[in-house]
């Protein structure tokens, strides 16, 4: 099933299964127990720990899985696909490049071989491309090509890759070096999109770890007051009220820039300007 990449603000749940099955996975109670249940459940702990209101914690968890089903679960999604869709790319250039290295090859039996090793989404959009080139004249070439670099515009390296297999085609001479060089680049910036994402892992991990110690410094502040004198001097009393209100709210807005940080890929992309 083919996908428009193109951005858009909400995803159904069709749409959601659709890019989860692109590359051989499943929407499945995992994705909605990470993506939907966790933030329902922080939010609707921390309010319980600050108020000890059952309502106001339901009211807390119901925006938490709200937020969750409509930001977290579709942002998760559609990054897993571009991550799945770029390695197919990467593979692609690395594998069509180490067949072209011989001089016996042509560009379309390179690409007939490198199909098998394609998989998902990519490998359907390959099957298209070979089958629109086999014998193609140069105009069919041209529209060919640029029917599989409108899909992946976002990768910049890809398209002057494919831009380079059409040269080959109509010229019909392989310029190798050239297209060793654009395979390095595109293995550099993998290279660099694995390191970004390492560091991602490790500020989620310092996140945890933060909201695990916010969880235990506002037991341990409970505790030393007593809970009985906690619920009549803070979580019953307006003060009370006021200052959990604006702490999950500043809670909120930090999450909230903490999520379009993890999901934001915009400082790896290349494009044309």
């Amino acid at each position: 099933m083919a996908i428009a990449t193109k951005k858009k603000k909400t995803m159904n749940v069709d749409e959601l299964r659709a890019y989860r099955v692109a590359y051989g996975g499943k929407l499945g109670v995992k994705d909605f127990r990470n993506y939907v249940g966790l933030p329902a459940g922080l939010f609707g702990a921390f309010s319980f720990l600050l108020l000890y209101n059952g309502w106001i914690s339901a009211v807390c968890a119901i925006i938490g899985a709200i937020y969750g089903a409509l930001v977290l679960l579709p942002k998760s999604i559609k990054k897993q696909y571009e991550f799945e869709g770029f390695n197919q790319r990467n593979k692609f250039l690395n594998n069509i490049t180490q067949v072209l290295t011989d001089d016996n090859q042509t560009v379309l039996t390179a690409i007939r071989k490198v199909i098998q090793r394609a998989d998902g989404e990519f490998k359907e959009d390959l099957k298209r491309f070979y089958a629109m080139l086999v014998g193609s004249d140069d105009e069919r070439i041209r529209e060919s090509v640029i029917s599989l670099s409108d899909k992946y515009d976002d990768d910049v390296i890809f398209v002057q890759f494919l831009e380079q297999l059409e040269t080959a085609m109509i010229e019909g001479k392989n310029n190798i070096d050239t297209l060793k060089d654009i395979k390095t680049y595109h293995n550099d910036i993998r290279k660099k999109q694995e390191a970004y994402e390492k560091a991602k892992s490790n500020h989620l991990r310092d996140m945890r770890q933060l909201i695990i110690i916010t969880a235990i410094l506002i037991i341990a502040l409970t505790i030393s007051f007593g809970f009985q004198t906690y619920l009549d001097a803070f979580a019953r009393h307006p003060v009370g009220y006021i200052s959990s209100g604006l702490y999950l709210l500043m809670l909120s807005l930090f999450f909230k820039q903490f999520v379009g940080y993890l999901f934001d890929d915009s400082v790896m992309e290349i494009r044309k300007k």
